[in-house]
């Protein structure tokens, strides 16, 4: 028996959709009396959305508590725009060797574009040399930003460039820096040099000592076409006419940057061009270089010595040899007594015998410097023949030591003005000559010797004699005994604060 499906009456119906409307209307007016009385409007989030409302009704926006005027427009909700970072751009391009890093950032306030190089790191050496420079440009970054976020201005930018170079033992890092705050720039520079010999940055501010500064002045103010001019001002704060010619002094603050590069020292200085440099070969310079173009520290060479005994420099011309100079090396070492050795450059490449016995001096902690290249009268040579003599006898020993030659030591101690300034070194005479070459006498030059040496003395010797070694083997336990300490000519100049100076003749150790 099938069930009839009870229908609805047609009363049910329309109470039933009454109070469906009006539930509806119900719910909207309260959804919109909670909204008014929101103190952080829709989403609970201040400062996102703009809302109006009737007269008297609290809008926030950006945080402030604000009447909305009277409106009857329909409410809107829309998100507040986030506003784009300006960006940092490069607009001169600096030459670079190799690969670069380079970024760009919005932090601070400071909008910065940043370059440093990226060196090697498939091998050992370009791994650390890679990773130092990379430490020490990210914090050259911070601390430039820093400076630039604490600066006033609304709107701020920072780049950081760099040029490079490299040297035998050195790489060279020079980062230009252009800070701008509300349209006003400053530029700045900072080097930055590393020693791949010890493995470790160097103090890029102390590497040349002012004498180099000296030096650089110098060459430049005798380059007419490279002065700049210095104006009067006028009371107005105008440039007047040209008054007279600029001479540089020689200051550090005058060349304010440097870069090492393989034909030399790039100084930069200030003038009428920003943008003024002169190179200068590391022979000019390199004896004023704490750091030597190979990477080797001078006071590494300097030993710990009682600066209250005396000191007597022993020095060798002449050699090398062969024979007498490994076994001269043998006496020396029995004494701890280190010596200068001034080499010929002809001589040091006579023989691959002459070639090891140069190095084995060098290697022996002993100091190798110049004689010239034949042991000509440099008085009596032209211009060229005298750099040839120097030059060649330089590159030789640069050949064998990997250094260039502190001192040179004129043949027959003789000089002029044209020597003192190709010299491009101390040019170390004596104070006291064994006479070795006169006497040819073990006993008459140990004699001569006891009787005048002197606390400071430079002693002319040379080590191609047989009968000068075994004067040596003599002397150096009779002056042991007056308490003598054997020296180096550079050890004997920093204990008695001889600062020596390229084209300057000295004969002791207290010139």
């Amino acid at each position: 028996m099938k069930r009839k499906k009870k229908r609805m009456s047609t009363l049910t119906r329309v109470l039933l959709c009454s109070w469906c409307v009006l539930g509806l209307v119900s719910a909207a007016f309260l959804i919109k009396w909670a909204i008014n009385l929101s103190p952080e409007g829709p989403e609970g989030s201040i400062g996102s959305f703009a809302q109006s409302g009737n007269d008297g009704d609290v809008v926030q926006q950006g945080g402030e508590i604000t009447k909305a005027p009277k409106s009857t427009a329909t409410p809107t909700l829309a998100p507040t725009p986030t506003p784009v970072p300006p960006q940092a751009k490069f607009e001169k391009e600096y030459p670079h060797l190799g690969m670069m890093t380079e970024f760009y950032a919005y932090t601070e306030g400071v909008a910065y574009g940043f370059r440093y190089p990226c060196y090697d790191a498939n091998t050992p050496e370009g791994a650390v040399v890679a990773d130092a420079v990379a430490d020490a440009a990210h914090q050259l970054m911070a601390e430039k930003v820093t400076e630039l976020a604490k600066a006033e201005g609304s709107e701020k930018f920072l780049l950081i460039d760099y040029e490079d170079g490299e040297t035998a033992g050195l790489y060279s890092v020079l980062f230009y820096i252009e800070k701008e705050a509300d349209g006003v720039k400053t530029t700045e520079t900072k080097p930055w040099i590393y020693n791949k010999k010890k493995g470790e940055p160097v103090d890029a501010e102390a590497l040349f000592e002012d004498r180099a500064y000296l030096y650089v002045a110098e060459q430049i103010n005798a380059m007419p076409e490279e002065k700049a001019d210095v104006s009067e001002e006028a009371a107005d704060g105008t440039m007047g006419e040209v008054t007279e010619e600029y001479k540089f002094i020689g200051t550090r603050e005058e060349f304010p940057s440097y870069l090492l590069t393989s034909d030399g020292v790039k100084f930069y200085y200030n003038g009428d061009d920003p943008e003024g440099f002169v190179v200068i070969p590391y022979i000019a310079v390199h004896t004023y270089m704490a750091v030597t173009e190979n990477g080797t520290v001078r006071a590494d060479n300097i030993r710990e010595l009682d600066p209250d005994k005396p000191m007597i420099a022993l020095t060798f011309d002449d050699g090398p040899h062969y024979q007498n100079t490994p076994h001269l090396l043998e006496i020396l070492e029995q004494y701890n007594a280190k010596s200068t050795f001034f080499v010929l450059g002809d001589r040091s490449h006579f023989t691959e015998s002459n070639k090891k016995t140069v190095t084995m001096v060098a290697e022996a902690g002993h100091e190798v410097s110049s004689h010239t290249y034949s042991h000509k009268d440099l008085k009596s040579l032209s211009e060229d023949a005298l750099i040839d003599e120097v030059v060649k006898a330089r590159d030789n020993i640069y050949a064998l030591t990997g250094e260039y030659p502190t001192y040179i030591r004129p043949p027959y101690g003789g000089y002029n003005d044209l020597v003192k300034k190709y010299a491009y070194a101390p040019l170390i005479n004596w104070d006291l000559d064994s006479k070795d070459w006169s006497f040819r006498d073990v006993d008459k030059i140990v004699e001569h010797v006891l009787k005048e040496a002197e606390d400071g003395n430079i002693v002319l010797m040379h080590d191609i004699h047989w009968f000068t070694v075994d004067a040596v083997e003599r002397l150096l336990p009779e002056l042991a005994t007056r308490g003598y300490q054997f020296v180096t000519v550079s050890e004997l100049f920093y204990y008695n604060d001889v600062e020596a100076v390229n084209g300057t003749v000295y004969y002791g150790g207290y010139d």
